[in-house]
């Protein structure tokens, strides 16, 4: 049976191998993965497996898509909603795409930065914007061109971008701590937005509910969205994991690999103890498994990873 069970696995990796599902993610990365598993028996490389195949894992399709509904649900949906009640639902596709294009013309898009790697995270989420034709080019930039666009043109919308939440700390510094000149002196960025009466959007397209919630609690002042909502029972280890058959299963695996990582000298958790297997199209958030994208003399990482707290 285990070995049934393990063909199983090995069938369903190559099927999201092949139709491009895992995208980012080749055979030699899932190879080279395993290599760190050679001494295990049957039962505990089947745990190894039913990790494996129990991912999250959103391909650059499932990335864009979520990218589109999001700048529609975070600029339009009220509005559009509004004007089909006034007119009994009667608007036709035209109108509404009006409505909506005027609402992008007045907004724009900026990259939630990471300090310890700017060139990453939310910025690779502002070029996909522009390059799948989602935003313009002139209404995506980074935040210390916000204050002139916003003296140069009427804008109802600014919409900070990134790609996940799992914490929620980069936001928080972001909202917070960063300062842009606006030609009168250094003022944060809700100071800026209440100063040119400009509404200031958060939009992210993963998160962990808990923290989003959290989030929203804290920032009345930002209008925080997020596409994809992950939760305790997404948590490999938590109470509620999708994972394991059962709590004896899920005890067994927390063994298993809590042993492994220390012997190859890291973490099994990840930034504040998260223990989410995530991945996103060609990265993942540190607040995943670390066994996932953790590398050393005495660990091979399955998918590296773009500097993000989250």
């Amino acid at each position: 049976m285990e070995n049934f069970n393990v063909n199983k696995c090995k069938a369903f990796i190559n099927f999201m191998l092949t139709q491009q599902q895992w995208s980012g993610i080749n055979k030699q990365d899932i190879d080279k993965w395993f290599l760190n598993f050679r001494s295990l028996d049957t039962d505990e490389i089947k745990l190894v497996y039913k990790l494996l195949v129990n991912i999250i894992y959103f391909s650059e399709k499932d990335v864009t898509d979520a990218l589109r509904y999001g700048v529609l649900n975070c600029l339009s949906y009220s509005d559009i909603l509004e004007k089909q009640k006034e007119t009994s639902f009667a608007l036709s596709p035209k109108a509404l795409l009006n409505i909506y294009n005027e609402k992008l013309n007045k907004s724009c898009f900026v990259p939630l930065l990471d300090s310890d790697s700017p060139h990453e995270s939310g910025n690779s989420i502002s070029r996909l914007l522009v390059q799948q034709g989602i935003v313009t080019d002139d209404c995506s930039m980074f935040i210390d061109k916000v204050p002139e666009f916003f003296k140069s043109r009427v804008v109802e919308n600014l919409v900070i971008v990134d790609d996940c939440v799992g914490s929620g700390d980069q936001l928080t510094t972001f909202w917070t701590g960063t300062m842009v000149d606006d030609g009168e002196g250094a003022i944060t960025i809700k100071e800026l937005c209440e100063k040119y009466n400009v509404k200031a959007n958060y939009l992210t397209l993963f998160g962990y509910n808990k923290n989003i919630d959290s989030l929203r609690d804290n920032f009345k002042d930002l209008n925080i969205h997020c596409v994809r909502l992950l939760n305790d029972s997404h948590r490999v280890f938590s109470d509620l994991s999708y994972v394991w058959e059962s709590k004896e299963e899920r005890d067994s695996a927390f063994s298993l690999f809590e042993s492994l990582t220390k012997n190859a000298g890291i973490p099994l958790l990840g930034y504040k103890e998260l223990d989410f297997a995530f991945i996103m199209h060609r990265t993942i958030p540190d607040w995943s498994l670390p066994l996932f994208w953790k590398e050393n003399n005495d660990w091979k990482l399955l998918l590296r990873r773009k500097n993000s707290n989250g």
